[in-house]
């Protein structure tokens, strides 16, 4: 188990991430109620910096909650579209 207190650096650094818009929707609403039943705000920073702390402390129950890689459909077996492609330019392709 990580230790909580690794992740306690008072760091300025922030970086971007990529949410669905219903995740988006779901942290507002989080939001919304924090401030609802406390009467104070909180950021969306703050507010995902609790719930990284948080699912550290309870880690055993959020992995138990995740499936396993098997049951990921990006992990099934490739499907044959019948196109040839060489995979030296792979770059070529994906960055036209």
């Amino acid at each position: 188990m990580v230790e909580h207190s690794t992740f306690k650096q008072e760091m300025s650094m922030y970086a971007s991430i990529k949410v669905k818009d219903i995740t988006k929707n779901k942290l507002d609403v989080l939001q919304s109620k924090f401030t609802i039943s406390t009467g104070k705000k909180i950021s969306l920073q703050n507010l995902l910096d609790k719930i990284s702390d948080y699912a550290l402390l309870h880690e055993d129950e959020l992995i138990k909650k995740i499936p396993a890689l098997k049951d990921d459909p990006a992990w099934s077996e490739a499907i044959d579209w019948g196109e040839e492609t060489n995979a030296a330019k792979v770059d070529e392709y994906l960055y036209k």
